[in-house]
């Protein structure tokens, strides 16, 4: 029996991924965590497109392609804004999305919503500062869900919000032919705003 076209459209599964993040860098020494997300999340998807403020050395898994809006060109906010809207676009015609991750990106969340929120990609926002701001605002009403690491690390309350943990790869810090270590390091920063 041969399937209507838009019962073979409904059996389609999507399982590619649109990622936003702040850097894709393997070196950066704050970042670079986000290239180890990138890779693992490679193994749940046929495809994880990223789209990143700035792009340093490239690690990724052959299933990831990496966007840079220019940030590492020396681009000033309107040409990234532009950038970012060409890139999107873009990407949007040559690929169907299940769902949208925007890793401390509420910016990306909230100018991407009037381009996804039509394709019915719904968007994650993975957020961790405890400052308010109108963008952060904006960017949680216009995402299905908000991500945070503690239940006090998010300062808007909102139903949408799950506390998930920072997401911290232990195995990164086991020595060869070690297990983990049991000694603790604690760093600290000074701002008032991060006591």
């Amino acid at each position: 029996m041969k399937r209507s076209p838009r019962h073979a459209q409904a059996a389609e599964v999507v399982v590619n991924l649109l990622l936003f993040n702040l850097a894709t860098d393997a070196d950066d020494p704050i970042l670079g965590f986000t290239t180890g997300w990138s890779n693992r999340l490679a193994a749940h998807y046929e495809h994880i497109d990223v789209i990143t403020m700035r792009a340093g050395r490239l690690d990724v898994a052959p299933n990831v392609s990496v966007y840079s809006i220019g940030k590492e060109r020396g681009y000033g906010e309107a040409r990234r804004a532009v950038e970012f809207y060409r890139v999107l676009s873009t990407l949007l015609l040559r690929r169907r999305y299940a769902a949208c991750f925007a890793h401390m990106q509420p910016l990306f969340a909230l100018m991407s919503a009037p381009l996804l929120r039509p394709l019915n990609v719904p968007i994650t926002l993975w957020y961790t500062h405890r400052q308010r701001h109108r963008t952060l605002e904006w960017a949680t009403q216009v995402s299905r869900r908000v991500v945070t690491a503690s239940p006090d690390s998010f300062p808007i309350a909102t139903p949408k919000l799950r506390v998930l943990g920072h997401g911290i790869d232990t195995e990164f810090f086991r020595t060869e032919g070690e297990g983990l270590r049991t000694e603790n390091n604690t760093s600290s920063r000074d701002a008032t705003l991060k006591r």
